[in-house]
């Protein structure tokens, strides 16, 4: 994703700028960082959402998707479809 135009829908206005910001480094910022550097910075971003008890609703999270969808190249939504799986098959 070139821009953070997802992060502007007018559909998130409720949602937390916190909380966007958190995705975008989760799912789009990792992709400028090598693999051995992934971990700990994966780590690190769990490490700060769970000290600011970030927590997203599954309102949230199903309409965050439908917009990231929205805004997102061929190459990204694999990446977002990729991250869904992991999560359906816990």
């Amino acid at each position: 994703m070139e821009n953070l135009k997802w992060m502007n829908d007018a559909r998130l206005q409720h949602i937390p700028a916190t909380k966007l910001n958190f995705l975008q480094k989760l799912v789009f910022d990792t992709n400028h960082i090598s693999d051995k550097e992934k971990l700990p910075f994966l780590l690190a971003l769990a490490n700060k959402a769970q000290k600011e008890k970030m927590q997203f609703t599954k309102d949230e999270t199903f309409l965050i998707i439908d917009v990231l969808k929205d805004y997102s190249t061929k190459e990204e939504l694999q990446k977002i479809d990729q991250i869904l799986n992991i999560f359906h098959e816990k």
